[in-house]
């Protein structure tokens, strides 16, 4: 377990290092100045130079990328050119209503999967069990964005139920919270679920033809206790790793969502940012999530070896 921590850990820097010097010159590629977004077309050339100057954009690539790297090691991400404050603290300000989603959706489209794909595992004839795979696939080929408008007109528009819009934080006012989040909760859970019922049904039928269960049938157990006692349990490793990355795309990429129900989080931060060409805000955002992405890897590793003690014997 040390040596897997310490490889993941040797593995984080290197992701981390990589992400930031890629992330860093590909920004630059973004056709426009930021000096003259903030300041507009009509401002004079001098004052375009000086503010480029106090930004520290006056210098080659290398020199600004060797600067920027430099205060990185010491904890300073710059500060964005839009809201004028350090980076980190606007980063972390627009942490939790992404998290709260993702984490959200993800415990929730997990216990459906595994809910949905016992039944059909206790009960493979049943013709709604049946269709699984082709709700599966519907719901996975459905965009997100147009089960948004149909939401927002069918339970906002027209019924009145539920807000459109807005954001309360679930730990300071739940009362508020909670019907501004069943909208944007349900799109995301949908698509996740359809995709974990695919994975874990696939990952339950590879276990099908093993002899372990052959072994538990002539023992006299019973073909539910035998799919839920001991297909189960194995056939969870590859819907544990699938829940691990999505969980971190989802942290980096549910822009979509963020922007039709304004959820003030990292995706809708990170498309304001690219739209003002805010660099240090851009580079802040991404290094978080591939940071995110590298710890939610280290986690599905450690659980391995929780679930499976092959993993923790080898």
């Amino acid at each position: 377990m040390t040596r897997l921590l310490l490889r993941r850990l040797r593995d984080l820097l290197v992701i981390l290092v990589v992400v930031g010097t890629m992330m860093f010159f590909v920004i630059r590629l973004i056709p426009g100045d930021p000096a003259l977004a903030i300041l507009g077309p009509t401002a004079r050339p001098a004052d375009v130079a000086a503010l480029r100057s106090a930004m520290g954009l006056d210098g080659s690539l290398w020199e600004q990328y060797l600067s920027w790297a430099g205060h990185v090691l010491h904890g300073d991400f710059g500060s964005s050119i839009t809201y004028h404050q350090p980076v980190l603290g606007v980063v972390l300000e627009h942490i939790p209503p992404t998290l709260t989603l993702a984490v959200l959706s993800s415990v929730i489209s997990f216990l459906l999967s595994v809910a949905v794909t016992s039944w059909y595992a206790v009960s493979p004839r049943n013709p709604l069990a049946r269709a699984l795979d082709r709700l599966s696939a519907l719901g996975m080929a459905i965009p997100d964005f147009w089960i948004s408008l149909v939401l927002v007109l069918v339970f906002s528009v027209t019924l009145r139920w539920l807000p459109s819009s807005g954001y309360h934080s679930l730990f300071t006012d739940p009362v508020q919270a909670l019907p501004a989040l069943v909208l944007p909760l349900v799109v995301l859970v949908i698509g996740q679920t359809a995709l974990f019922v695919l994975t874990l049904r696939e990952s339950m039928l590879g276990e099908l033809p093993l002899a372990y269960l052959r072994t538990a049938r002539a023992k006299g157990l019973s073909e539910s206790r035998v799919m839920l006692r001991h297909v189960l349990p194995n056939a969870l490793m590859p819907l544990i790793t699938q829940l691990g990355s999505n969980f971190a795309m989802l942290v980096g990429g549910i822009v979509i969502i963020e922007s039709i129900f304004v959820i003030p989080g990292l995706g809708h931060l990170l498309m304001g940012a690219v739209s003002t060409r805010d660099f240090p805000l851009i580079q802040g955002v991404t290094l978080f999530v591939a940071l995110l992405f590298v710890l939610v890897n280290l986690l599905v590793d450690l659980s391995y070896a929780v679930i499976d003690p092959k993993v923790r014997v080898s």
